[in-house]
């Protein structure tokens, strides 16, 4: 038999005397380091105290360790630092403290730590590797033991791991019986996997005793203001187009304040018979208690020709944007923001909604990196569990087959949407095409998807999880939806817990871009921000009280931050 997730052969006899490991990293195979580091003020003060069951590299059986450490990214290494070597051990102790300066714009670098053996004939070998961010640092001091990891992993993750000086004994198991009877091994549902800081890890994390620097609050409304209107606002360009109406970015009179400004049209609405979206659009952007991966509503107003939406101006581009520029992302890029989308696609679920048109373009980065969700004009609410629904709708790269296929369907299709999506972060191009529409549907409905070899054995289990056609087998499709993605071994090294926070750096943090636009598409940046006339009979045949209830003001918004460092 073989793990259809791990690709683990056992003998069909034996299956019941193996332990279901799947998901879990339970051997450290390069072994562990002791690191504490601090920051106080403007300097960051790392020790490297000692490593233990480090690899053998030499033909003697051990190894000529040492520890290379610096901030990256460092293209010129100005900040490179390292240990002395210390010869022919696997358990060496350094006892070493160096110090870095992060004055000015440091927050979005990480400290590098990675540890090599030395040899004299040939070329230095590496052993294993680990990274902290350095905001993370900033806002709690670590000290303890943590996994040394494979070098694309180790540029963006830690591990901690427990103190082998005050770990238990383990007590004797008894041998496993064979079983008489027949033992399913579960291969498509993956173990949990044990993220970020197990309750038994003993790692001290002591608070900086300095303040932790919060990017600024978006603008919030004057008090006592009930609204806006369109005479508060100077339109500066535009920042985006579709089928109803356009993005402009809009800096309020009498402030340097810039906002999102979503216009609808109510004559092209009316005339297609999608009145209700606007508004559906308009509460979904209300909801309370949403979390900081859904773009924000300031507050909405309309005049008798069109709907207005101001939103947060979230500047860094969307995904889009960035993957044109880089091609595809790194894994751990991409299982960064897979993470925040699924956060986001979880609440949107617990309430009852589908998405419906999840996409690249859809997805933004702001300031710090991390992702906001946009354009809820597709959202279906009231989708409590067993509920379906018909409507042909999304954009057609990522349609669900049960939906080409006109089939009732429920918030399985936004599951396939978010698989399209991240096997295109991961392969830089979409799993499907076609020629025309025809030719890319019948694909989605009959063609299976290539892998490229690049890609880990985790990421192509969580791709064809996603992508698979049957919505009722579909990795996120059951009732325990959320469970199955927080614990696919693809998100071994994500805590969700401290993400939700915002307290996990970002990989990348983008230039943002000012009143110029700098991270939107030039096809649209360039063209004039003037709003076109209405059809006047068409205006005249719509009945303005299908409008009631869209003036809204959100009172969360001045006395809660929506982004952190």
């Amino acid at each position: 038999m073989k793990c259809s997730c791990c690709e683990m052969n056992v003998h069909k006899r034996c299956q019941s005397s193996v332990p279901s490991l799947c998901g879990h990293d339970h051997t450290e195979k390069r072994g562990r380091i002791h690191i504490t580091a601090r920051i106080e003020r403007e300097d960051m003060y790392v020790t490297v105290r000692e490593a233990r069951n480090l690899i053998p590299m030499d033909p003697n059986g051990l190894s000529d360790p040492y520890v290379k450490l610096k901030l990256i990214p460092d293209p010129k290494s100005q900040s490179k630092q390292k240990t002395r070597t210390m010869r022919s051990t696997l358990n060496p102790v350094w006892n070493e403290s160096f110090t870095f300066s992060v004055r000015g714009r440091q927050w979005d670098r990480r400290l590098s730590l990675e540890v090599w053996d030395w040899d004299r004939t040939s070329r230095n070998d590496f052993m294993g590797a680990l990274s902290f961010g350095v905001s993370e640092i900033f806002r709690r001091s670590v000290s303890g033991w943590f996994k040394l990891l494979h070098q694309d992993e180790g540029e963006y993750y830690n591990i901690p791991v427990p103190d082998p000086d005050l770990e238990e004994p383990v007590p004797d198991v008894p041998p496993i019986l064979p079983s008489p009877t027949p033992v399913t091994v579960p291969s498509a549902v993956p173990v949990p996997v044990p993220v970020a800081t197990p309750a038994p890890v003993s790692v001290s994390v002591s608070i900086s005793p300095v303040a932790i620097p919060v990017a600024p609050c978006p603008p919030a409304l004057p008090v006592g203001k009930a609204g806006m209107s369109l005479q508060d606002f100077n339109f500066l360009m535009v920042l985006g187009k579709g089928s109803f109406g356009k993005v402009l970015l809009a800096e309020e009179r009498g402030s340097e304040r810039l906002f999102a400004v979503k216009v609808l049209k109510k004559d092209v609405l009316f005339q297609d018979e999608d009145t209700e979206s606007a508004l559906v659009e308009r509460r979904v952007l209300a909801l309370t208690g949403r979390p900081h991966f859904l773009t924000a509503l300031y507050c909405a107003f309309q005049t008798e020709e069109r709907l207005y939406y101001v939103m947060e101006y979230v500047n860094g581009g969307d995904l889009m944007f960035h993957i044109q520029i880089v091609g595809k992302f790194k894994e751990p890029h991409a299982a960064f923001y897979a993470a925040e989308i699924a956060i986001g696609l979880f609440f949107l679920h617990s309430k009852g909604i589908i998405y419906r048109d999840l996409k690249l373009d859809n997805v933004l980065l702001d300031s710090e990196g991390h992702i906001k969700i946009a354009d809820f004009g597709m959202c279906r609410e009231g989708m409590i569990e067993g509920d379906t629904t018909r409507t042909f709708c999304g954009t057609p790269d990522y349609i669900a087959p049960e939906i080409v296929a006109y089939q009732p369907y429920d918030k399985a299709v936004d599951w396939w949407s978010y698989g399209v999506l991240m096997y295109e972060m991961l392969a830089g191009q979409p799993p499907f095409d076609g020629i025309d529409e025809e030719e890319l549907f019948q694909s989605i409905m009959e063609q299976s998807v290539s892998y490229p070899k690049s890609l880990s054995r985790e990421a192509v289990s969580i791709c064809k999880g996603l992508l698979t056609k049957h919505p009722g087998k579909r990795l996120g499709g059951g009732e325990d939806a959320e469970r199955e993605i927080r614990e696919h071994p693809f998100f071994r090294w994500i805590d969700w817990d401290r993400l939700e926070r915002l307290e996990v750096q970002a990989p990348f943090k983008p230039r943002t871009g000012g009143r110029k636009g700098e991270n939107f598409d030039k096809f649209f940046t360039g063209t004039s921000a003037t709003l076109t006339p209405s059809d006047p009979d068409v205006l005249a045949a719509i009945d303005q009280e299908d409008f009631q209830g869209f003036t809204f003001v959100n009172p969360e918004l001045p006395s809660t931050p929506l982004t952190a460092v």
